[in-house]
């Protein structure tokens, strides 16, 4: 029995010895990461070299959305400017050159493995003049256009006053437009004074005068009054002073002859 014990004893014995198998130096495996790491250091080594040595990215400026002015002054800007590689090109800075022109709105600036950087640009559009030698879109942003022919442009209504004031002066044209539409009148100036004081102009004529207390109240006051009760004199309407804090003041057509009080009205 105790001769049996042994035996299987020397037998587990035997079982839970390694297995001998070929292993590496440990010598050799340092020689091994040295050499791996060393060909990784220099393919790393090589590609910033063709980086560094590669020829500068050409700039592409997408003509699409662009007029050929707008091309025009961006392809010369961008032709200037000097450019590295594909890759370590900076397309912040590109960016940055491209909208400091106050007529574009939006840019996009990418790479493209066939036209190279790519420009793409969105110009803001114009929808009246500001003064005489700018213009300003619906958002109120007031630029200096890249083509000056588009200064000519005479369905374009005039807004005047502080460019800080911009998108205050668009945002009352625009709501005056609305509540006169009904009256088939349309307004051609509009000027803010320094003052707060309104003087807007209307294509079939009529000026209206109004101060910065309750201005949306009484123009539409009297844009309801012009479809109502006034509605068969307007035509004999020259202007209308609001700016007085119970009622409005009207000036007649010289060859108008009111034959009642309507000259003045009290609310």
């Amino acid at each position: 029995m105790a001769q049996t014990v042994n035996d299987v004893t020397d037998l587990m014995s035997a079982n839970d010895q390694p297995k001998s198998g070929f292993q590496m130096p440990v010598g050799l495996k340092y020689v091994f990461m040295v050499l791996v790491l060393g060909l990784l250091l220099l393919i790393l080594l090589m590609g910033a070299k063709a980086l560094r040595d590669a020829p500068p990215a050409t700039i592409y400026v997408d003509t699409q959305n662009l007029s050929a002015t707008q091309y025009q002054v961006l392809q010369q800007v961008m032709s200037q400017q000097q450019v590295s590689s594909f890759f370590t090109s900076d397309l912040q800075a590109l960016r940055d050159i491209v909208t400091s022109f106050a007529w574009v709105d939006q840019v996009s600036v990418t790479r493209d493995w066939q036209r190279g950087i790519v420009i793409e640009v969105l110009p803001k559009q114009a929808v009246a003049h500001f003064g005489t030698e700018r213009l300003v879109d619906a958002k109120g942003a007031v630029f200096v256009p890249a083509d000056s022919t588009e200064l000519n442009r005479t369905q374009f209504a005039t807004l005047q006053g502080e460019i800080s004031q911009a998108p205050v002066i668009m945002q009352q044209m625009q709501q005056i437009n609305d509540w006169y539409a009904p009256l088939d009148m349309q307004v051609t100036d509009i000027i803010l004074s320094p003052r707060m004081t309104w003087l807007v102009n209307f294509d079939n004529g009529l000026r209206i005068v109004v101060d910065n207390e309750n201005t949306a109240q009484k123009l539409l006051s009297l844009s309801q009054l012009l479809g109502n009760q006034l509605s068969s004199r307007r035509a004999d309407i020259q202007a209308v002073d609001l700016r007085y804090k119970n009622g409005f003041t009207i000036a007649w057509n010289p060859d108008a002859l009111p034959s009642d009080n309507l000259d003045a009205h009290r609310q």
